[in-house]
């Protein structure tokens, strides 16, 4: 295969689909939310934030779904608790281990953060049309849960 060959069929392949809107959603999601006030969130900690669950998510869990390890999620952890969206607390479930949740301030970030996620997706829906963008959510759902239920909020 010739260097172009390769770099078509790259650009077919599904995960790097997936990486290059969810690059482009990313980036356009922390701009709006610095408009709307969020000014110290930055591209890295979206996928932290949208890894903890509405009621906290145990350490030890978010570092599996970031896929990094226990020590590393808990060095961005640190970073987002300093600005106020995060804190950790023991476990009620199990006294040994750390459970990573909202404060006030982040479930703050999470409704604003859904509401401009809403505004983005209906921009896709007009570029590709309501029915494709429907569809697309349904089979993207179907996959996630069929892979993996565990990390179904």
């Amino acid at each position: 295969m010739t260097t172009d060959e390769i770099r078509a069929h790259r650009e077919t392949v599904f995960l790097r689909l997936l990486i290059r809107v969810s690059q482009v959603e990313t980036m356009d999601l922390v701009e709006r939310l610095h408009v709307r006030g969020h000014g110290t969130v930055q591209r890295a900690h979206i996928a932290v934030l949208g890894n903890i669950h509405t009621e906290g998510t145990r350490l030890v869990e978010l570092a599996r779904r970031l896929g990094v390890t226990r020590q590393a999620a808990s060095q961005i952890v640190r970073q987002i608790e300093r600005r106020g969206f995060l804190e950790r607390t023991t476990d009620p479930a199990d006294g040994r281990a750390v459970l990573v949740r909202h404060t006030q301030a982040g479930r703050a970030l999470l409704l604003d953060a859904l509401s401009l996620m809403d505004e983005i997706e209906a921009g896709y829906a007009e570029l590709v049309g309501a029915r494709a963008m429907d569809q697309m959510r349904r089979a993207l759902r179907k996959i996630a849960d069929s892979v993996d239920q565990s990390t179904a909020l």
